[in-house]
């Protein structure tokens, strides 16, 4: 019992929510059978909810720790990458400096913020941005470029120059990695009472990425081999110091956008 008298909120009570692809699977293992059910909803609408107060915790795109009011990191690990990610892409048909329409996933938050940073303070460049659904068709794409994220990005269709990876971007150009999403919660409280959980999940997850990764392969069509790497060498499932800093960074950087 609470101070006040009240029944303690436990793990149970929240409501628990997460990025439906395959780079968020090793964060999720068996948390709903600890939790109940996790909602999958893209990126932007998980802001949504959180902004709401629809969901309780998220592993949500950082970007909505921005932007949502009293919104608290969990430190529960993290999608992160520390190099190339493999599957946050800019497909161009010119150099980035030469674009001057560029399409954003429609679904995305922290990417299309991470695609704008860089067009304006790596690449110096100012192009107009517009939404695209996230179609992995880029065969007939009109604009200059596209943003694609997530599983689309893995198998896209792309005739074009080979696409660009803006986690290799990002750390090349700062020497940090590069946190896309991590376990927000809507109040500090929440996210005490959801830590724990969230850690065991992580454990569980990671400790079977084999057979993670077999499953993604099926479910995409992909090889084992090529979603093996894609989950143990391009992704990073930590939330420390580094993450904290870049995190910091690329806030700053985000609050100088137009």
């Amino acid at each position: 019992m609470s101070p006040a008298g009240e029944v303690a909120l436990t793990a149970r009570d929240l409501r628990f929510a997460s990025v439906p692809y395959l780079n968020a699977k090793p964060l999720l293992g068996g948390l709903a059978d600890e939790v109940g059910a996790v909602r999958l909803e893209v990126p932007a609408v998980l802001t949504r909810l959180l902004a709401a107060g629809d969901v309780d915790v998220a592993l949500a795109p950082i970007v909505a720790s921005f932007e949502v009011p009293g919104v608290t990191v969990v430190d529960a690990g993290a999608i992160a990458t520390k190099g190339k990610v493999g599957s946050v892409l800019l497909f161009s048909k010119t150099p980035p400096a030469e674009a001057r329409v560029v399409a954003l996933d429609q679904s995305s938050r922290t990417s299309a913020a991470l695609t704008r940073v860089l067009f304006r303070f790596r690449w110096k460049a100012s192009p107009r941005f517009v939404t695209r659904p996230p179609d992995a068709d880029l065969t007939r794409l009109e604009e200059d470029a596209a943003l694609l994220i997530g599983d689309p990005a893995l198998v896209a269709r792309w005739a074009g120059p080979p696409p660009i990876d803006l986690g290799h971007e990002w750390c090349e150009w700062t020497g940090l990695p590069f946190v896309f999403a991590a376990w927000l919660a809507r109040t500090p409280e929440i996210a005490a009472v959801a830590r724990d959980p969230l850690r065991r999940a992580a454990a569980r997850g990671q400790a079977g990425l084999a057979a993670i990764a077999a499953a993604g392969a099926s479910e995409l069509g992909l090889s084992d081999a090529v979603a093996d790497d894609y989950l143990r060498r391009h992704l990073s499932f930590d939330f420390g110091a580094p993450e904290r800093a870049a995190i910091a960074r690329f806030r700053d950087l985000w609050s100088q956008l137009d």
